[in-house]
């Protein structure tokens, strides 16, 4: 008996904590807290609710996404966007995963995951064709997308790499406000990177990886970044 109660218990921390974190992310992500900005433990107590414990563990999760940073004896505080060289440098470095992974994929791919990825392509299609985008629903679903294109190379090591990247949750930040225009882009080339898995074409498989990843770069650039910091971009890429 009192091994059940405490298991209840233990069960009710977890979902308090995913709860707390679910609402935390979000405010980050929609830029509700501020990047740069202190998040004072007993403040979120009293306004989420709930004790010092669930918001301490919703926030050291959100530490290992590496949207809030905490510094010892100084707190928690909301991780800064990345600029125009960090952006790139991640994007380089998803480059390099999808692209390896890809490679693999095109031959390892099976029937089933080809269907999942119709799928969810299907979807996103949806999503791009309404007149206002849902930007967290149509980012969450990319996410997905490209998980499955990595999932099929069959290699784990490439998985994980693309987990702990994490770059889906930092390019969200970019996105509010993002368009449909955006989103219908995006759908193109996903659906050219679809079409050359479906056809098991190799060199159409890498350049529309390729192509994408330069989109995305290309849709940040156009509202994210001050001029100064395209410039120093385009400066540090060029040498």
């Amino acid at each position: 008996m009192i091994q059940d109660v405490r298991t209840s218990k233990a069960l009710d921390t977890y979902a308090l904590t995913d709860r707390v974190y679910e609402k935390l992310r979000s405010r980050i992500i929609d830029l509700e807290l501020a990047p740069g900005e202190r998040l004072n433990v007993g403040q979120l107590k009293e306004e989420l609710g709930v004790s010092h414990t669930p918001i301490r563990e919703a926030l050291n999760r959100l530490v290992s996404e590496r949207l809030v940073t905490v510094v010892p004896y100084r707190g928690f505080t909301v991780a800064p966007l990345l600029d125009a060289r960090g952006v790139s440098q991640l994007l380089d470095a998803r480059l390099v995963i999808e692209k390896g992974a890809i490679e693999r994929a095109v031959t390892a791919i099976t029937p089933e995951q080809l269907a999942e990825l119709n799928r969810v392509t299907a979807e996103l299609d949806e999503m791009a064709a309404e007149q206002t985008l849902d930007v967290a629903a149509f980012n969450a679903l990319d996410a997905t997308f490209h998980r499955l294109t990595i999932a099929a190379s069959g290699n784990p090591f490439l998985l994980n790499a693309f987990d702990d990247l994490r770059a889906h949750i930092q390019i969200a930040r970019y996105y509010r406000g993002k368009s449909v225009g955006d989103a219908r882009q995006a759908q193109a080339e996903h659906r050219r990177l679809l079409a050359a898995l479906n056809d098991r074409e190799p060199d159409a498989a890498l350049q529309a990886v390729t192509d994408h990843m330069c989109g995305v770069y290309d849709r940040l650039r156009a509202g994210a970044f001050t001029t100064e910091e395209q410039a120093r971009t385009t400066e540090e890429q060029a040498r």
